[in-house]
């Protein structure tokens, strides 16, 4: 069983708050309440002002599930890593502490949320959404960094005569890019967000320009 602990409800940063809010923690469910969806955290309550709080690094995924074969109903479904606090008999509390101590990386808690007014699921997976690009994976963040710092293009002094093997393939990159969009004189090719952009569009361009 998840611990729940008595909190205030957020007051802050909220980009949604829902009532009559059903949560399900690895198929047990724990009553009816109210969820916030702030920026800081997403936090569950009940009427005695017990729940609990998720920090978005340790929420792995977030979808909205309307398959009722895999779950009786819609709801917007969490992936958290590792395990919520829980309830244990002080006698057990020594191994519950031993536990905590083992590896978690590889436990996965599924936490599912059931409003009681199901148009309202797509708010929530947005509001969400929203928030969870306002906590980017650091681990990736990094990577992304050392990646960055790895590009070297040359040898000390600038020119082509000082290209590292990388600059002189990028370079080799950039000019296949240009030859490749030569043609007839007329580039033809896609944009950034998938939009087909034709020889006839620069024509008209040109003579709109004469």
């Amino acid at each position: 069983m998840v611990l729940l602990t008595a909190f205030p409800a957020p007051a802050e940063l909220i980009r949604h708050t829902e009532n009559d809010t059903v949560v399900n923690i690895d198929g047990t469910g724990y009553g009816n309440g109210t969820l916030y969806i702030t920026e800081a955290v997403v936090a569950w309550l009940n009427a005695e002002g017990k729940g609990f709080s998720l920090d978005y690094p340790k929420i792995s995924l977030h979808a909205l599930s309307r398959d009722t074969s895999a779950f009786p109903q819609e709801c917007l479904y969490l992936m958290i890593e590792g395990k919520l606090p829980a309830a244990v008999d002080p006698s057990e509390r020594q191994d519950s502490e031993e536990e905590e101590e083992e590896d978690q990386s590889q436990v996965i808690t599924e936490v599912r949320f059931v409003p009681s007014d199901k148009n309202s699921l797509q708010t929530l997976f947005t509001s969400m959404s929203d928030c969870q690009a306002l906590h980017p994976d650091e681990q990736d963040t990094d990577s992304e960094a050392e990646q960055e710092e790895d590009m070297v293009y040359y040898h000390g002094d600038e020119g082509y005569d000082h290209l590292t093997q990388q600059g002189q393939a990028t370079l080799q990159h950039l000019e296949n890019l240009l030859i490749s969009g030569q043609g007839d004189g007329q580039p033809n090719g896609q944009v950034q967000n998938g939009t087909t952009v034709t020889s006839e569009q620069f024509e008209d361009a040109d003579e709109m320009d004469q």
